[in-house]
């Protein structure tokens, strides 16, 4: 998956190449920001899945993990690390 930093830079992309949406660093809090909602919640998760290779299952998700783009890295590497 590659470092924290890696992952933050490739979901700063996603939110650019999918929601046509820059965001100026990864501590901006995307939800008072109104960055994202439940429906791009979704569509962000679906393309989280793909584009590292990971499950999220969203009874495990929290609101809090879609806070800011440094949370949802994080999310992404500490599922990443989980045994199956």
């Amino acid at each position: 998956m590659g470092d924290l930093e890696t992952v933050r830079r490739k979901i700063l992309e996603i939110f650019v190449e999918c929601f046509a949406t820059r965001i100026a660093s990864a501590d901006v809090d995307l939800l008072e920001e109104r960055l994202v909602d439940s429906l791009k919640i979704v569509d962000l998760v679906l393309e989280l899945e793909q584009s590292f290779g990971v499950s999220l299952v969203f009874e495990e998700l929290e609101i809090e993990d879609f806070r800011t783009v440094s949370r949802l890295a994080e999310r992404l590497q500490r599922t990443a690390a989980a045994p199956l």
